[in-house]
């Protein structure tokens, strides 16, 4: 594997943009059964504090501060966090977004609970970066909160590789061509974007493929006990054939 299809470490800043907001991120429709399985797996109680680790442009959080809860977000990209609090003003919603870096940032208080959602977490190569984001969700919990994680299912990704995939929304074309390096536990990803004035452009990204034995050690490690993993959020059993791989892990009680 070279890096030709690769991306060195920080790659995050360049391919999160604009482009891939308008196809990736913004949605239709609240994603209910999502917000429905963080209630039940968090355990949620009216006006809990919930952070939102990796927020993108809120479309967890908006939705989840309408039922009730007081959210806290954060998110290296600026104008992703405009995009929210403009959506959360919209509806009327008072949530506490920071442009932050999700390897060192904390919030003031902390929260009941938490998640990091739809693959924020595995950008670093090295794992012991990589820890560093589970240890700051840890920290950002008060004694007793339990956190969730939601990455890919890697023997399902690997079992049923697709090296090509083509999107097509809001007049933007993107072929999203993926390689494996099993050797390295890496998916390098090239991002091919056709604009809708027909400019091209072309990002990278390289993602740590991690087990879910892997995802369960590291975790461990980050402090968080009482890790399960369940493989959709209809709370079915992890299996190879699961879309997701989705860990629920609690910080002890003091």
């Amino acid at each position: 594997m070279t890096d030709a299809i690769g991306a060195a470490d920080g790659w995050w800043a360049e391919l999160y943009d604009e482009h891939l907001a308008d196809v990736l991120l913004e949605r239709d429709e609240a994603p209910l059964a999502t917000l429905d399985f963080l209630e039940r797996a968090l355990g949620l109680r009216q006006g809990a504090r919930v952070f939102d680790q990796c927020c993108g442009i809120g479309s967890l959080a908006v939705p989840l501060a309408a039922r009730g809860y007081a959210l806290v977000g954060w998110d290296l990209v600026p104008s992703y966090v405009a995009r929210a609090r403009a959506d959360a003003a919209q509806a009327g919603l008072a949530l506490e977004l920071h442009a932050a870096d999700a390897f060192a940032f904390v919030p003031s208080a902390p929260c009941d609970a938490g998640f990091n959602w739809w693959t924020g977490f595995g950008y670093a190569r090295d794992d012991a970066k990589n820890l560093e984001m589970l240890r700051r969700a840890y920290e950002s919990l008060a004694p007793g909160g339990r956190f969730a994680l939601d990455t890919m299912n890697v023997p399902g990704v690997v079992r049923a590789f697709r090296p090509e995939v083509t999107l097509e929304r809001r007049g933007i074309r993107l072929v999203r061509r993926s390689a494996l390096d099993l050797e390295a536990g890496l998916l390098h990803k090239r991002w091919s974007y056709t604009l809708p004035d027909g400019q091209p452009l072309e990002r990278h990204s390289t993602v740590r493929l991690h087990t879910p034995w892997e995802l369960r050690a590291l975790l461990e490690a980050a402090g968080f006990s009482g890790v399960t993993l369940v493989g959709d959020v209809d709370g079915s059993p992890l299996t190879v054939e699961s879309p997701r791989c989705i860990a629920i892990a609690a910080k002890d009680a003091r």
